[in-house]
């Protein structure tokens, strides 16, 4: 029968057993929750713990072998409750790197060890040296004297339940929250019965060899209740910010450095790994330790202090803001610095871009500005142009005017015509500008300017100029054209060309035949269109065919019912410089493979220049007389007759003559002068149209003030 005090020492352990065996089950119901795992691995073994010290108590000491297997068997709680103890709280605190396998195969070992110890403790001295059972108010107690290993163990052991404690202790600290309900229920369930068993292991318990610990889980069930149901102890364990943290310094796509108060990195994440050059092929392990312990100045030497302004630092090809703040204690103490570094690279190169653009934008504005003024001054001097009267001052004009801008210095126009344009830097550092006056095939002279301007002399610029001098040609070809009508002598000027200049000379050498140039009208691209009548040869389509082979010819055609060709001219020809110098085109035929020509030109026009003109084009031309006459009556008719009609409007009607346009029927249509012309008919129409109206209004207002008309 159990006596009194045994019956207490039972239901004392029971309590403890069923206490810890329920929580074991609560804890395996939410085995999902941080902690719950190792808690219900650390109720299991104080189960085992306090079930196996109650059989063993309740076991008759001359049971010796029965009373060794119970006592053997409360072990399993002895040395697994500890690590249980530990990792309970490395997860519930969020601790994971003691959650490793790795780490939990080291932590086992010692225990692992002693279990082995215990159950062959029969053959060696290293737990117990010796034991004995006895009966102490009913219950069986076991006195031993402890070996060298049952000390390593304890101090194990209590090296592990310290352990979990000061995580709970600093993530407490940590979280600069104050203490909770519930880890002060955690602290005194490990507490009472660590304190328990320590008494009982300084000699302090009931009786000699007797162990309270089993006892004391009463209290750490009832603490354990406490937490779990009253303060929800899994529900909102500090793993979550523990873990929380880690997991946002871990996805934050910007570096994050924290340094201790000695500017010792304490903590990263990969994106600083990354940015700081730890090497890929390291292991995981060594990557994810690989700036903590190095100094922030090797990493950073450009770094603002904790609440300055950020920082601009380049890593390699990376453009980073670096901006510091300082890390605190509960207290308010700076204990260490965070680093943020913030990838701008994009940033700054769409800033380069912005500023580049803005340069860009300015100098344009800049250049507009310039080329608005210069355009304002070259229409200063179009002014000149159209009131000059004669070369020298239209050319005066145009160096005086350029001269009085601020843009140009030393602007002179001298004879010889340049190939093309051209800019080039002289001796004093200007640069120099040359720009060819030309009227169609016809060269006037080179327009030379110098700038001390910066980026002087663009295309833009350069256009403007082009244009000027293209003015300037077209306006002394109008003066040259002005002067042959209306002048009171005309020089009479006969030229012969070889037929190696002159397609209608080779024709005319070909075919034995004499073309005869009836009229002729400038086109584009310096070219002409002539009217040629052929004499002595009954074949004029052999004729087209010879004229269609040379490369001077673009196309020809017979104007119908008649003996008449009608030939478009490319490039340059001599009629054409003729007709461009503003030179009346007289006479002009071919046969036995020479071209002659007569061009009139007024007193006043230089020879030399016509001449000039002509070989330049062509090639070596021969000059047969030179003769002065006085303008023939059928000049003034036919100045008056054109009087008023513009180059267009002049050609329009010439053409039309020449082609048969006016003939009845029709010889030529509007459509196939106009494609001759390289105009549209409608155009055709409106230049024939307002030239026939002026010449016959001319001829009506004329005959109008003639008594005799």
């Amino acid at each position: 029968m159990v006596g009194l005090a045994a019956a207490f020492h039972v239901s004392l352990l029971g309590l403890s057993a069923l206490l810890t065996t329920w929580l074991a089950v609560v804890g395996w119901r939410n085995r999902g929750r941080p902690g719950a795992t190792p808690f219900t691995g650390m109720m299991v073994v104080a189960s085992v713990w306090s079930a196996g010290y109650a059989a063993g108590l309740l076991t008759p000491a001359d049971q010796y072998g029965v009373r060794l297997f119970f006592e053997q068997l409360q072990w399993f709680g002895i040395v697994l409750a500890p690590v249980f103890v530990l990792l309970f709280f490395a997860e519930y605190t969020g601790f994971e790197e003691l959650q490793r396998p790795a780490v939990v195969a080291g932590l086992c070992i010692v225990p692992a060890v002693t279990l082995v110890l215990v159950w062959t403790s029969q053959y060696h001295p290293l737990v117990w040296r010796d034991w004995t059972f006895r009966a102490v108010d009913g219950v069986t107690v076991a006195t031993q004297q402890q070996g060298p290993w049952y000390r390593i163990n304890l101090l194990y052991t209590y090296l592990l339940l310290g352990g979990g404690v000061a995580l709970l202790l600093y993530t407490v600290r940590r979280s600069e929250q104050s203490f909770s309900a519930a880890s002060a229920a955690l602290i005194v369930g490990i507490g009472t019965p660590t304190v328990a068993n320590l008494l009982s292991v300084l000699g302090y318990a009931i009786y000699e060899g007797h162990d309270m610990t089993p006892y004391a889980f009463s209290i750490t069930g009832l603490a354990f209740a406490v937490a779990v149901f009253e303060h929800d102890l899994f529900e909102r364990p500090p793993s979550i910010l523990q873990l929380g943290r880690t997991s946002a310094l871990g996805t934050l796509n910007d570096p994050v450095l924290i340094t201790d108060g000695e500017g010792t990195v304490v903590t990263d994440n990969q994106a600083a790994r990354d940015v700081l050059s730890v090497p890929s092929t390291w292991p995981d392990e060594e990557r994810k330790s690989g700036l903590i312990g190095v100094a922030i100045g090797a990493l950073l030497p450009e770094r603002p202090a904790p609440g300055d302004e950020p920082a601009l630092i380049s890593i390699g090809d990376r453009q980073l803001e670096v901006s510091a703040s300082p890390v605190e204690d509960g207290r308010g103490r700076s204990v260490g610095t965070a680093y943020l570094l913030h990838d701008v690279t994009e940033r700054e190169h769409r800033l380069a871009e912005l500023e580049r653009r803005q340069d860009e934008l300015e100098r344009q504005r800049t250049e507009l500005s310039e080329l608005d003024a210069i355009n304002q001054s070259i229409r200063s001097v179009l002014t000149s142009i159209v009131r000059a009267q004669s070369r020298p001052e239209l050319l005066d004009g145009v160096t005086n005017r350029l001269a009085t801008t601020p843009w140009y210095v030393h602007p002179t126009i001298r004879d010889e015509t340049a190939m093309e344009t051209s800019v080039e830097e002289t001796d004093a550092g200007r640069m120099r500008a040359q720009v060819p006056i030309a009227f169609a095939s016809v060269g006037y002279g080179t327009l030379t300017v110098e700038s001390e301007r910066e980026g002087v002399f663009d295309d833009h610029e350069l256009t403007i100029l082009e244009e000027l001098c293209a003015s300037v040609g077209m306006a002394l070809n109008a003066i040259e054209t002005r002067e042959t009508l209306l002048s009171d002598s005309l020089v009479a000027l006969t030229y012969q060309v070889p037929a190696a200049a002159s397609v209608l000379a080779r024709a005319s050498a070909a075919h034995d035949c004499t073309l005869t140039v009836e009229g002729t009208v400038p086109v584009e691209d310096s070219g002409l269109l002539c009217y040629v009548d052929v004499e002595g040869c009954d074949d004029v389509e052999a004729v087209i065919a010879t004229l269609t082979e040379a490369d001077e010819v673009e196309r020809a055609r017979q104007v119908p019912n008649r003996d008449t060709v009608e030939v478009r001219l490319r490039g340059p020809s001599a009629l054409g410089v003729v007709t461009a110098r503003g030179a009346r085109l007289g006479e002009a035929s071919a046969r036995d493979g020479q071209l002659t020509f007569v061009a009139e030109t007024a007193t006043g026009n230089a020879v030399r220049e016509l001449t000039e003109a002509l070989e330049a084009a062509v090639g070596p031309v021969t000059l047969r007389s030179k003769q002065e006459r006085p303008p023939a009556a059928e000049d003034e008719v036919r100045a008056a007759a054109v009087e008023g009609l513009t180059d267009r409007q002049r050609e329009a009607v010439v053409a039309a003559h020449n082609a048969g346009y006016f003939e009845w029927p029709r010889e030529s249509t509007a459509e196939e002068i106009a494609d001759a012309m390289d105009i549209a008919s409608s155009t055709f129409h409106s230049h024939l149209r307002k030239s026939l109206s002026k010449v016959v209004a001319a001829h009506v207002n004329r005959n109008g003030d003639d008594p005799d008309g």
